[in-house]
């Protein structure tokens, strides 16, 4: 990890406190990308647990976000959640796209990367990171009908699910 590697402790993925209390209750951020490219968005979905007996987070991209992209091309990714004070910056980067600038540094967020080259947050209090074992596009027409309504009312893209292998944990 880059040279604040003293504030982080690695932990065992089964360390991780439950993934619905997190994704509801704190405040998480997927990037994806190596230093000098690299993105970033807010994420409320994802799923934590065992695949293939492999520890794994698997989390959802919206073809229409600018993320996904980077999760296209990119063998790597992480998840980092963040303490109550970085509300609004995570606010800031979930409604603004890497398109349009450089939402990071206009959040107040500072991107450091793990030994394998992936970024995580200063400000974040725990990272995981994963490597990407899976990915697949949801298929409407698979779907149920409350599901097909939720794409139809809001007009976004279609989410890809993507399940990584956890490789890293850390916390503050």
């Amino acid at each position: 990890m880059s040279n604040d590697s003293a504030t982080w402790k690695a932990i065992e993925p089964d360390q991780i406190r439950n993934t619905v209390s997190m994704l509801r209750n704190d405040w998480m951020a997927l990037a994806v990308g190596k230093e000098g490219d690299m993105n970033a968005m807010t994420i409320g979905w994802g799923d934590l647990g065992v695949l293939w007996n492999k520890p794994i987070f698997t989390v959802y991209v919206s073809t229409d976000r600018y993320t996904h992209e980077f999760m296209q091309r990119n063998e790597y990714f992480t998840v980092t959640a963040f303490p109550e004070e970085m509300h609004d910056a995570l606010i800031y980067i979930g409604s603004h796209s890497g398109r349009e600038g450089d939402k990071l540094t206009l959040a107040g967020l500072h991107p450091t990367f793990t030994e394998l080259g992936n970024p995580i947050f200063e400000e974040a209090n725990l990272a995981i990171e994963c490597k990407i074992i899976y990915a697949h596009q949801f298929e409407l027409d698979k779907l149920c009908d409350d599901v097909k309504a939720f794409y139809g009312d809001r007009g976004m893209g279609i989410h890809y699910a993507y399940i990584g292998e956890i490789v890293n944990v850390w916390k503050k």
